[in-house]
């Protein structure tokens, strides 16, 4: 059963779930901190779901939901962006990381264009963010706002996107410095904002009050990575919190147990690809390959005549070999490894915990 969520009162939620749905409100304290464990951007001030005994219908959820976007599904690209954990019992890749680490992150990966790819101008990219209000990509006015903050970390400049229904191709933007400590900026307003422009690419629509305006009838809160002018590149992307300005804290830390490379590539429409992994060959091999840690013990089963390596979280390679049912590890120091096993039919990657 779900539950009745309210900003304010569970107990409140309760007495009117049957009632008639209220006008969803702006919400001008912090929107998200993954340290929450909630995975879901609460946007508004009132949130209801449907009533505790799932069977009388109550209102919808007026929250945001987070997915990723790149390049391949209408711009003939190859980027992509690559999860830490797969998805859990609840369909869900965003609550294994937040409950692993305390924020959401991805890796992206920008591959150079290909040929036949959209335009006259090939652009590659890779984004993460939230809907605005529900997984329906409704609008919403954020007019009332001073502004949005953020902390985050990124390898590379990104852009913190406010995508409005009518700005098509054009959406507004405001640059994100790259960092590779959690960082705060605050008070974004629509003066800090401009739309891309693409010449005449797409003409973009002109906003009678600047992006300003974009604030008014908000779809979607976005982070994009670009390579520039279309140039590979890798990296990662933490999000720490996002709110109205003035209510982030700029609290933030990476941690310890974040793997060196995570393994679960997105499908390009907000989930994760079947088989699951960045780089990895969905193969009856690699279906049948296995990984286990028993104390000491490495076992790597199902891949006769691969190789392995195990990974630091500092990227150093710390002991490597051929794959066999035992692999000692007794001169490795406690920590989370990443384990790499490769070979003419397997390629897979998995995170291991010594103690």
């Amino acid at each position: 059963m779900k539950k009745i969520i309210t900003a304010m009162s569970l107990g409140v939620g309760a007495m009117v779930a049957n009632a008639a749905c209220p006008t969803p409100t702006l919400n001008t304290s912090l929107w998200w901190t993954g340290s929450g464990k909630v995975e879901q951007v609460n946007t508004v001030g009132t949130v209801y779901e449907w009533s505790a005994d799932f069977t009388t219908g109550g209102c919808e959820s007026t929250m945001g939901y987070w997915f990723d976007y790149d390049d391949r599904k209408n711009d003939h690209g190859n980027s992509y962006a690559v999860y830490p954990f797969a998805k859990n019992a609840d369909n869900s890749a965003i609550k294994p990381m937040m409950e692993e680490y305390g924020y959401v992150t991805i890796d992206y990966v920008l591959n150079e264009p290909q040929a036949g790819a959209q335009g006259e101008w090939p652009y590659n990219f890779v984004g993460f963010g939230f809907n605005a209000v529900s997984a329906k990509k409704e609008d919403f006015d954020m007019s009332a706002l001073n502004g949005l903050c953020i902390t985050y970390t990124s390898t590379i400049d990104a852009k913190l996107e406010i995508q409005a229904p009518f700005s098509g191709d054009h959406s507004c933007m405001a640059t994100m410095a790259a960092t590779e400590t959690p960082k705060k900026l605050d008070a974004l307003k629509g003066s800090d904002f401009e739309q891309e422009d693409w010449g005449e690419k797409g003409k973009a629509t002109t906003f009678a009050n600047g992006c300003a305006d974009a604030f008014k009838n908000v779809i979607a809160v976005k982070i994009k990575l670009a390579g520039a002018n279309g140039a590979a590149a890798k990296g990662r992307l933490r999000v720490f919190e996002i709110g109205p300005s003035g209510t982030c804290t700029g609290a933030g830390s990476i941690a310890a147990s974040e793997a060196a490379s995570f393994t679960f590539k997105s499908d390009g429409d907000g989930g994760i690809a079947p088989g699951g992994s960045d780089a990895i060959v969905a193969s009856k091999a690699f279906n049948n390959a296995r990984v286990t840690l028993s104390g000491r013990t490495l076992s790597i089963v199902g891949a006769d005549n691969a190789h392995f390596e195990i990974v630091s979280l500092q990227g150093q390679v710390v002991k490597s070999g051929i794959a066999s049912a035992s692999v000692s590890l007794s001169n490795l120091n406690a920590g989370v490894y990443m384990v790499r096993v490769a070979g003419k039919s397997v390629n897979m990657s998995q995170k291991i915990l010594v103690k």
